[in-house]
């Protein structure tokens, strides 16, 4: 099995981290080749961030069919240009952001998600609504800290703990996403804090749940509805002439 993992931003910095945070996840035999875009945003944060990452997204996932790859995995929470991807790839195109929030929705009866700006807030509901699991959505919190400033691990973790706790205590969620794949590393930590606290519920990381899935997805022969994903119509499209691919 052979796997692109899209880094959906320009910041170059996060491909080999990525790939390093991946390779654990993975099945023996499992391949990957990890790439960050060729033109868009240095973090993902807003709407906005998501538009202008869509066509270097796209642009990849599209080479990732025609080069053989079996599955495509976007390594964003925010599912960037998933459902555009998903309409014109015949391989499976997987999101962390739907998968998590599916998994915690079956997993508990009421979720919080924790994640990086109060900006991404309406973005993150969004998914949780349009996967049709949104009356499960508890709270979500965020930690006031940007994407690219997530590298203080200290800060990140106390941050971390505090919110999790408002979530499970104020907002009464019975399990948690990790709402960034930025917080890379600190999964396990915060699960074993918030069990040494009394709390004994599901800390969904969202690179190792769309992974498996993604695995799964390959070895079930599975992939996405083009009853409602359906193949974009033949028409003059002069975006990759625009931007020189």
């Amino acid at each position: 099995m052979k796997l692109k993992i899209i880094v959906p931003i320009i910041t170059k910095l996060f491909e080999a981290e990525t790939e390093k945070e991946v390779k654990q996840f993975l099945s023996p035999g499992t391949e990957i080749d990890v790439e960050c875009i060729p033109y868009g945003s240095a973090s993902i944060e807003s709407a906005y961030d998501e538009a202008a990452c869509a066509p270097g997204i796209l642009h990849l996932a599209e080479n990732a069919q025609k080069q053989g790859f079996d599955g495509v995995f976007i390594d964003c929470m925010g599912d960037p240009a998933l459902a555009a991807a998903r309409e014109r790839l015949e391989i499976p195109v997987v999101g962390p952001g739907r998968t998590s929030i599916l998994f915690a929705a079956d997993l508990s009866h009421r979720f919080s998600v924790i994640t990086v700006l109060e900006s991404v807030v309406v973005l993150l509901e969004n998914l949780a609504y349009e996967a049709g699991v949104g009356k499960k959505l508890a709270s979500i919190r965020w930690v006031n800290i940007p994407v690219l400033e997530l590298g203080d691990r200290s800060k990140l973790m106390n941050a971390l703990v505090e919110e999790s706790e408002k979530a499970l205590c104020k907002d009464q969620a019975h399990a948690l996403i990790l709402g960034c794949t930025g917080m890379m590393g600190v999964a396990d930590e915060l699960s074993a804090e918030l069990f040494k606290r009394g709390h004994r519920v599901p800390l969904i990381y969202p690179v190792s749940t769309a992974l498996a899935y993604l695995e799964a997805l390959v070895n079930l022969k599975l992939a996405q509805s083009k009853k409602t994903y359906q193949f974009p119509s033949n028409k003059e499209r002069n975006l990759w002439e625009r931007l020189g691919s």
